[in-house]
Formats: structure tokens, C-alpha cells, sequence
């Protein structure tokens, strides 16, 4: 019987993942499925009941694998996509959809390549192999196999073990389908061997028993051969999977059959046909058909039963159809070769010679030529394939190599080229950038320092010049209304506001005059003293006003004089307006040190004010009119300049306190 391999291939896809439908851990599943949301456990629960039902029910099988495969696909869960596409496979093999098992082997290729997931590709490259094997390409089979053989041995778990000893069974599968039995004994001693350690596969086990068994039978050793069978068959008549031993059943007819014990071939192969058909494989059903119909025509030929021969011809001609339509040419040469002997048999001889024709065209093909071999010619060929592979892998990689190097020369100096104008412009660019951050620099200092200016004329100028205004108008207009001692104090005040006035505007507009090109801080020792004794003077024609000045460790500083003074005597005018209709006006100065840091304070006994009344000290977006005079904007930018910190504590009807705080 030729057919023997692609059933022992087969039935390993089983043994990886389960002994046959448990109905306990299917009802166990089908609980989770309910159970649980629409997430990776519910579809990999799918996926395992539709391993369940390989080879016992593939209609079952792959309605599982696709509602898991929907699952995955909703969830976006690339690991549940190849892992349903593989359990398609699988059901597809076994149906001899070969094609559609091709395409959906080829995605789960590509998803577990990107993952990168080594344990699932292991088994993904089990299943080309499976394919290929039965499509009769045995070096593309093996091929496979090693590649999953070498994934498997790169994974660490409870399975590795067990997957090596299935990949083991496949390879011996495949030199025992090339009639290389010494190695093909080999293997299956190996994973014999490994399937003992492990407990519950017993099936396993039993199945590689089996195996040597084909090897024996094809030896002519047949007496071995159905021992060996029988052991088998005795281990799995313990476990009670049906399944399986309906595979020894099957081999057991086929070496009846070969030691031409044709009624007891029948009956096993008629026991197993039962099994099979349950299963819905159409190969292997045609396979033992095929099986039962040689036993029949062989038992009717040694004994004249012209029955014993209509039923083997029946079932020939049965097989035939059927292995037409799969396309196994195996089988059907098989077919052509026992239907030659039938007609023989029955004296039609141009029938017995189309039929013997039909034989010698499928065994003189190309298929047995290039895939029965020997061993050694198996390998040889293997090893010149990939030789030539990557002979070819070479040639196209110097070329590529080569066609890199030029792209990558022209690449470099194009970019070179590129990135020297590009420095260029940049450079161009960057110094224009300078040029115009300067002029807009230079035009912004210059509008500043002119505002300034003008400020500190408005401000400081106005209160002095309104004073000697309004004496000069009484004088003018209500003359009657001063006596001589009165006409003469105005008089000596007025001189001495003027002369005031006089000076101060002298020191503004020489030091007006120097900050106009470069309106910065100047810093020097400037004694406190100094700094009150001026701005007590400014503001001589205050008689009504008591300026106290509190300064007893006779401090210095070291910062800019003008800008000081004039933020001192800002501070101080706006302390004299907020005295007026005020009893008993009092300005307060003090200077003291505290923490290596000078305070000098300004303090008046006036009606007080709000905070926003003196938000532009701190809100740069603050704008005051022309009238005011700008002080507090002045205040605020020549404090900063100095880098002084101005602290404000007013209270409504209390007076208003201003603290300077300064690095000395």
C-alpha cells in the first residue's frame, strides 16, 4: 500500500494538540466562549475546540477556526489571525484543499514573521511541510520539517519536548515514503524515545510503533511488520480513541494484504473504512477502498469467486473516481495498475492494456522520478536546491550590492552638494539676521531712551514750574492779598524754588543729555545722605509738609545716582500730592540694612490708595496718561534697570508706604 504516508502525516498535525474530541474539554471551552467578552480568550478557546474536531468532524473544525478567525480579526489581534488561518489549513489538508491550505499557511507566515512569534512559526512550517508531503514534493516536505525542527529547538516549554517529537515522526515519514528505511527507523526510534518521557501520549507513542511497522511491510519483512502493527494496536485498544486506530486498522489491511492474508486485510480495512468515512477525508477514504478492492481481487483470483472479483472491481473503480477528482497520482497509478490485473483476469486484454498504460505513463512521470528517491537522493537533491538558492541568493545580493554603492556615492554627494549651499544661505542669512537684530536692537533703545527722557522732563520739571506759576499769578492778580512780610517770604521762596528748579533741571538735562545714545545704569558710591539732602531741597517750597529723614549707620550704595534720584524724588512727589488737605503732613525717609541687602523707604500719613491706583509699578501694560507725568511707568523701568525691587503697602485713610530694596 502507497498511500500510508500521507495518513501518518496527517494524523501528527493531531497528536501536537490533542488525542481526539474530548467532549468534557470541549463543554469546558464552549463555557469559556459564553462566558467571556469578545477578547484574545475567547478566541483562542475557538481555536482549540477546532483542534478538537480534526480529522473526528472537519466541517466542525473549520466552523470553530472561522468564527475564531472573525474573533481575532474584530479584536485586531494579529496572533488569533495566524493562529486561525493555521487551524483552517489544517482542515483544508485534510479535505484536500490544497490551494486554499496554501494561501491561508502563507498569512500566518507573514503574521508570525512580524511578531516575531519562533514557537507558532515552528508550527506553521510543520504544516507546509504536512502540505507538501501530501501533494508527493518530499524535498519541499523536508525542507519544512527541518525548518520547524530548528523553531521548535529554539522555544523553551512544556510542549517543546512534544513538538520535537512530532517534527522527528514527519521527517521519518518522509524517508519512509522515499524508501530510505534505515533512517526513517532512526527517527522513529528518536521520537519513540521522547514520547516514553512524556505522560498521556500514549496514542503518540503507539502511532510511531505503527510507523515501523510500514517500514517492515515494505521490507517484505511482513510477519514483523503485522507484530509490530499489533503491539500498536493493542496500546491504543487501552486509550479508546477510535481515531487513530482506525489508521492501524488500515495498515493492518494493507500488510494483511502484501503476506496475501485476504480476508483478514478486508476485515480490518472494512473495520477502518467505517472510522475514515466518519472523518470525511476523501484521500484516505479512496485510499482503503482502494485497499478493500485489491484484497477482494486478489481472495477472488486464488479462489475463482467471481463475487470476491465484481467486488474488487467495484471497489477499483470506485477508488479511481475518486482519486481523479484529488488529483493524487499515487493512488491512482495504484488504481490503473490492479484494474490492468482485473482485466487480465477477465481475458479483455486491450482494456488490461490501456489500464497497464495509464500505470506506466504515472510512474514514469516527473512526479516519481523527482520524488521517489532513495535517501541519499533525497538529501542530494535538498542540499543542491538550497545550494542553488543561495548561489542565486548571492549573485543578487553582490548585485544589489553593487547597484547600492553607485546610488549610494551619487546619494552622498549630491547631499553634499545640498548641504553646502544650504551652509551657505545660512550663513548669508544668519549674518543679515544680525545685522537687522542690531538696527532693531539699537531703534528700540533709542525710542526708549527718548520716552524716558521726555518723562523726566514732564515729571520732574512740572511740580517745580506750577509753584512758581502760581506765585508769580497771586503777585500779578491779588496783590492786596500779601503784606510786606509775606510778599517778601514768597519772594525768598520763589528765588529759592527757582534756583531749585534751576539746578535740578541742569543735572536733567546734562545727564538727559549723556543717556541719549545709551541709556544705561552707571554705578558708583552714592551716599544716601547726599541722595535725601537734593530731594529735600527740590521740594523746599513744601513748607507745610514735615520731611524727617531716619539714616543712622550713614549708609552708601553702589548704584547708578540719577537713576535713584529721580525714582527718590518721583516717590517723594507723589507723597507731597497725596498730603494735601492733609493735618499734620509728614514724609517719612529711612535707610537701614538688613541680610547684606539696603532698604530705603519713603512713608507718608496720606489718604492712602488702591492697588490698582499703583499697578503700573508692576503691569508693564499699564499706560498713564500725559497729565500724570508718567511717574510710575518712570519708576518702574528705572528700578528694574537698577535692579531694584519695589514693595507698596498703602491702607485707605492710613497712609502709604514704599519700600526700595537694593544690593548694596
Amino acid at each position: 500500500m502507497k498511500f500510508y504516508a500521507r495518513i501518518l502525516i496527517l494524523l501528527v498535525c493531531q497528536i501536537c494538540f490533542c488525542q481526539g474530541p474530548n467532549a468534557k474539554k470541549i463543554d469546558s471551552l464552549l463555557a469559556v466562549i459564553k462566558s467571556t467578552k469578545a477578547d484574545t480568550t475567547k478566541c483562542s478557546a475557538y481555536n482549540q475546540i477546532s483542534n478538537f474536531y480534526l480529522y473526528s468532524n472537519i466541517e466542525k473544525g473549520v466552523d470553530y477556526a472561522k468564527k475564531g478567525l472573525a474573533l481575532a480579526n474584530k479584536i485586531n489581534w494579529k496572533k488569533g489571525i495566524g493562529l486561525s488561518r493555521m487551524n483552517l489549513a489544517k482542515h483544508q489538508i485534510s479535505k484536500g484543499d490544497f490551494d486554499t491550505s496554501m494561501k491561508n499557511l502563507k498569512i500566518a507566515e507573514g503574521i508570525f514573521l512580524a511578531e516575531p512569534d519562533v514557537y507558532n512559526l515552528g508550527g506553521v512550517y510543520n504544516q507546509f511541510g504536512i502540505l507538501n508531503a501530501n501533494k508527493g514534493k518530499f524535498p519541499d516536505a523536508l525542507d519544512y520539517f527541518f525548518k520547524s525542527l530548528k523553531n521548535f529547538e529554539a522555544t523553551k516549554g512544556k510542549n517543546t519536548k512534544l513538538n520535537i517529537a512530532v517534527i522527528y515522526q514527519n521527517i521519518a515519514n518522509i524517508y519512509n515514503a522515499t524508501e530510505n528505511f534505515e533512517n526513517s527507523v532512526i527517527h522513529y526510534d528518536k521520537s519513540i524515545a521522547l514520547f516514553k518521557q512524556l505522560k498521556g501520549e500514549d496514542v503518540s507513542l503507539a502511532m510511531n510503533i505503527a510507523s515501523k511497522g510500514t517500514v517492515y511491510q515494505k521490507q517484505k519483512k511482513y510477519v514483523l511488520a503485522i507484530d509490530t502493527l499489533l503491539a500498536a494496536e493493542k496500546i491504543l485498544l487501552q486509550t479508546n480513541e477510535k481515531y487513530p486506530l482506525a489508521f492501524v486498522s488500515s495498515w493492518l489491511g494493507s500488510a494483511y494484504l502484501a503476506a496475501e492474508r485476504y480476508t483478514l486485510s478486508i476485515e480490518y480495512s472494512k473495520r477502518s473504512l467505517e472510522t475514515i468515512t466518519e472523518m470525511g477525508d476523501q484521500v484516505l477514504i479512496a485510499a482503503t477502498i482502494q485497499n478493500i478492492g485489491h484484497a477482494y481481487l486478489k481472495k477472488g483470483i486464488k479462489s475463482g469467486s467471481n463475487a470476491d472479483i465484481s467486488l474488487g472491481f467495484e471497489n477499483l473503480s470506485k477508488s479511481l473516481e475518486m482519486n481523479k477528482k484529488s488529483g493524487n497520482l499515487e493512488l491512482l497509478l495504484n488504481d490503473y495498475k490492479h484494474l490492468s490485473e482485473y482485466y487480465e483476469y477477465k481475458k479483455d486484454f486491450k482494456a488490461s492494456l490501456d489500464a497497464h498504460k495509464n500505470f506506466a505513463i504515472y510512474s514514469d512521470s516527473i512526479y516519481n522520478t523527482k520524488n521517489k528517491q532513495s535517501l541519499k537522493n533525497l538529501e542530494d537533491e535538498r542540499t543542491i536546491q538550497l545550494n542553488n538558492k543561495q548561489i542565486l541568493l548571492n549573485k543578487i545580493t553582490l548585485e544589489n550590492k553593487e547597484r547600492q554603492k553607485w546610488y549610494l556615492i551619487f546619494g552622498i554627494a549630491l547631499l553634499g552638494i545640498i548641504g553646502i549651499l544650504l551652509f551657505k544661505q545660512s550663513q548669508n542669512r544668519k549674518k543679515t539676521n544680525e545685522k537687522l537684530q542690531l538696527l532693531n536692537t539699537e531703534l528700540d533703545e533709542a525710542n526708549k531712551a527718548k520716552t524716558r527722557f521726555f518723562s523726566i522732563l514732564n515729571h520732574d520739571l512740572r511740580s517745580p514750574v506750577s509753584n512758581l506759576v502760581f506765585f508769580l499769578q497771586l503777585q500779578k492778580e491779588s496783590p492786596e492779598m500779601l503784606d510786606e512780610e509775606s510778599k517778601k517770604r514768597m519772594q525768598d521762596k520763589t528765588m529759592e524754588g527757582a534756583e531749585n528748579l534751576l539746578n535740578s533741571m541742569e543735572d536733567i538735562l546734562q545727564w538727559s543729555k549723556s543717556q541719549m545714545e545709551n541709556f544705561k545704569p552707571q554705578p558708583k558710591k552714592v551716599a544716601v545722605s547726599s541722595l535725601f539732602e537734593e530731594v529735600r531741597n527740590h521740594f523746599s517750597s513744601e513748607e507745610n509738609i514735615r520731611f524727617t529723614f531716619e539714616n543712622p549707620e550713614s549708609l552708601q550704595l553702589h548704584t547708578d545716582e540719577n537713576y535713584l534720584k529721580t525714582i527718590i524724588r518721583n516717590l517723594t512727589g507723589n507723597a507731597v500730592k497725596a498730603l494735601r488737605d492733609i493735618e499734620n503732613p509728614t514724609i517719612t525717609w529711612r535707610a537701614w540694612q538688613e541680610n547684606n541687602q539696603t532698604f530705603l523707604s519713603i512713608t507718608d500719613n496720606g489718604k492712602g490708595a488702591t492697588d490698582h491706583q499703583f499697578r503700573a509699578l508692576y503691569d508693564e501694560k499699564e499706560v498713564s496718561g500725559i497729565k500724570s507725568g508718567l511717574g510710575l511707568h518712570l519708576i518702574r523701568d528705572l528700578a528694574k534697570a537698577i535692579d531694584c525691587k519695589i514693595d507698596v503697602y498703602s491702607k485707605i485713610d492710613s497712609g502709604t508706604t514704599i519700600t526700595l530694596k537694593l544690593f548694596s
